[in-house]
């Protein structure tokens, strides 16, 4: 009777043991979820506003969106606050867009610069201002001014931002997993210099553009690309995302336009090569956002071959490279990007559509 005693007392010690350890894995496995959620955070993409008197009315409403929302942490914009078609490029047009603009953000915005705001601004149009004078205007309003840095909109803890010396706008961090590179790169032709009849140019003259500008800040733009990737490789980063302005014609379309409307895109050669290298390299998930054209998308478009750029359908996709066109100008709504970095699937977009600035359609009679 004894032997069976102890054996059934051994039983029920095993059993709460056994129970016990399940109790507590399930407390871990609970535990771990809950951090996984945690984690998980959300950020606003915009671009290409506030444009003319329907961004000027318009605009507020996004601004309004966004802060209003609990989870979103802070702000991309990918450049672009006035219209290339009419706003004027007057000194003080720069400060009232801080203050009408990025000062009604609760949250951090961070800028990419945009062709609008300079390389435009010597259109008659806009005043047929110097474009380098203008570019100084930038980056005191928004990135530099008396040797401090600027924020632009609210704060958010833990968030360290790295600037370039000679060229301030351009910004890198890592947070909660992911690091931030922002270059600048506008549209027109990244302000390298065009002539009729080659290719279309961006304002009212034969020619365009100042090569010595484009060639000194394409060449920063490629180094901080290249240090943002060693940044993500030594911070052990989940993810990248990289901001800028332009349509960088990933397909060559706008570059094999008929002319005089076929583009420069060659002047963005460098940069996306920078980013190919880098993205191949890196081996994790590598997310573009871009404005320019204004209307939404999601797409895929890198395709190499022996590491080199492919057009079109040709080469090999990168499938860890994905890039994400704002809403903008006309269309002026909001994508959540909601980042798990626990996730396989590290991006889901969510569009966020403002009901007061929605069209009014109306069917064929």
């Amino acid at each position: 009777m004894k032997n069976l005693y102890e054996t059934s007392i051994f039983k029920r010690a095993t059993i709460i043991s056994i129970i016990g350890t399940l109790l507590v894995v399930s407390s871990i496995v609970s535990h771990t979820e809950a951090s996984a959620t945690a984690y998980k955070y959300s950020i606003a993409l915009i671009g290409d506003m506030p444009y003319d008197a329907k961004g000027v009315t318009q605009t507020p409403n996004v601004i309004n969106s966004i802060n209003a929302s609990t989870k979103v942490n802070f702000t991309l914009f990918g450049g672009d606050t006035m219209s290339g078609k009419g706003d004027k490029c007057t000194d003080e047009a720069y400060p009232a867009l801080k203050t009408n603009f990025f000062d009604r953000f609760t949250k951090p915005v961070f800028y990419s610069v945009g062709d609008n705001e300079w390389v435009d601004c010597d259109r008659a149009v806009k005043g047929g201002y110097d474009v380098n004078t203008r570019l100084a205007l930038v980056r005191s309003n928004f990135f530099q001014n008396n040797g401090s840095y600027i924020n632009l909109g609210g704060t958010v803890s833990g968030l360290g931002t790295t600037h370039d010396s000679k060229y301030p706008e351009l910004q890198m961090f890592t947070w909660k997993g992911i690091t931030y590179i922002i270059p600048h790169v506008p549209g027109s032709a990244n302000n390298c210099a065009v002539a009729t009849p080659t290719f279309k140019t961006y304002n009212d003259k034969a020619t365009d553009g100042d090569d010595v500008e484009c060639k000194a800040r394409d060449a920063a733009n490629v180094a901080w690309i290249n240090k943002g990737f060693e940044k993500a490789v030594t911070d052990r980063s989940v993810g990248v995302i990289v901001l800028l302005q332009a349509n960088m014609d990933w397909e060559g379309y706008l570059r094999d336009l008929a002319a005089p409307n076929n583009e420069n895109t060659a002047a963005y050669a460098n940069v996306k090569q920078a980013l190919l290298t880098n993205t191949i390299k890196f081996g994790k998930p590598v997310l573009l956002q871009n404005g320019d054209e204004h209307w939404y998308q999601v797409d895929m478009p890198m395709n190499e071959t022996a590491g080199k750029l492919v057009e079109k359908d040709k080469g090999s996709m990168v499938e860890n490279f994905t890039r994400v066109q704002t809403f903008g100008s006309g269309f002026n709504h909001w994508v959540e990007l909601i980042i798990d970095p626990r996730s396989e699937n590290l991006w889901t977009f969510k569009v966020h559509i403002i009901k007061e600035n929605l069209d009014v359609h109306k069917p064929l009679a």
